[in-house]
């Protein structure tokens, strides 16, 4: 597959941002409809686009990121995507309350009978420093949102036993790095619930994680369904570097609600300093510079959108993605 190198970087303050790479499969052309797999689904293997069906695999022209699908079989085969499938890039919504988080476009695998596999381009991180990925996912809901949506725990490679696993293979380092695994629990541990009303929430989700600087890394997603209404979806994945900032060895930081509303977002660490916080737009342009004593931060004037925040106190420094809804 391509090898994704940086492409752009801004001096913006005393860090220098870059979007490395990134997809929110606005790029692919889209088709309605199911996909059907014309592969042997008895046997792992790599599947094909086919004519006038959504595409489950993208060559890269040089903006986006390419991806490629693959399927394994469960130990017992069942019949994969041969019977078809909503799976591939889709315009369709996960509901139309629930629209994708940048775009028009996003990725879909439901009901795969199998092992769903989406390995994306190779990203070159030499001369990056703190680089980070961001992905967002959706797990979807029962039609009853009072009930549980997903089967077993995925520790079995079989129908019955969802899964999905989202991480970074380091190829420099030959080690992975989960942003999410559900191996071991239930899926609908995992989907945000309403404890007020008793309901699971149909609501994106955004894992992140730190990768190392100088390394060529993989993103890839794993998913095992059996229903329609067991879907996983994608968008607005994002490979960031940040330029001459400290140490981020030890230092950590979080940001709830995210996504937010506007209003006030809340920012804690183990560092007990104030907060000189920097909001960037996707794009590398500043929007908002302030320090805060506290935890909270006024962003009632930002607009809807996906958003680069750097948090710094004393020596420490790291960036996180918001997302403003």
């Amino acid at each position: 597959m391509k090898k994704i190198t940086l492409f752009a970087a801004l001096l913006v303050s005393v860090v220098t941002f870059s979007q490395i790479a990134s997809t929110s499969f606005e790029e692919p052309e889209v088709f309605a409809g199911k996909y059907t797999d014309t592969g042997d689904p008895n046997v792992a293997h790599d599947l094909i686009n086919n004519a006038n069906e959504p595409l489950v695999n993208f060559t890269s022209t040089g903006i986006e990121l390419g991806f490629k699908a693959s399927y394994i079989p469960y130990e017992t085969p069942g019949v994969g995507s041969t019977d078809g499938d909503y799976v591939g890039v889709t315009k369709t919504k996960p509901s139309s309350t629930v629209t994708f988080t940048d775009g028009a476009n996003g990725y879909r695998m439901s009901d795969t009978d199998g092992n769903f596999i989406l390995k994306f381009d190779e990203v070159d991180l030499s001369g990056v420093a703190a680089p980070v990925v961001f992905v967002d996912f959706l797990l979807s809901i029962n039609s009853n949102p009072t009930k549980g949506n997903y089967e077993g725990d995925g520790t079995i490679n079989e129908s019955g036993h969802d899964r999905l696993r989202i991480f970074v293979k380091d190829l420099t380092n030959q080690v992975e790095i989960d942003l999410f695994n559900s191996t071991g629990s239930n899926l609908d541990d995992f989907v945000p619930f309403d404890s007020s009303i008793g309901e699971y929430l149909l609501q994106w989700q955004t894992v992140e994680a730190q990768l190392s600087p100088d390394t060529i890394v993989q993103l890839v997603i794993e998913g095992r369904n059996n229903a329609t209404s067991e879907s996983f979806w994608f968008d607005n994945i994002v490979f960031d570097g940040a330029i001459g900032v400290k140490d981020f060895s030890k230092y950590k930081a979080n940001i709830y609600p995210n996504p937010a509303e506007k209003g006030y977002i809340y920012i804690t660490s183990n560092v007990n300093e104030n907060k000189k916080i920097t909001i960037y737009d996707i794009l590398g342009k500043e929007i908002l510079s302030t320090t805060i004593k506290g935890d909270r931060l006024d962003i009632s004037n930002l607009n809807s959108g996906v958003y680069i925040l750097n948090i710094e106190q004393g020596k420490n420094s790291t960036t996180k993605k918001l997302i403003v809804r």
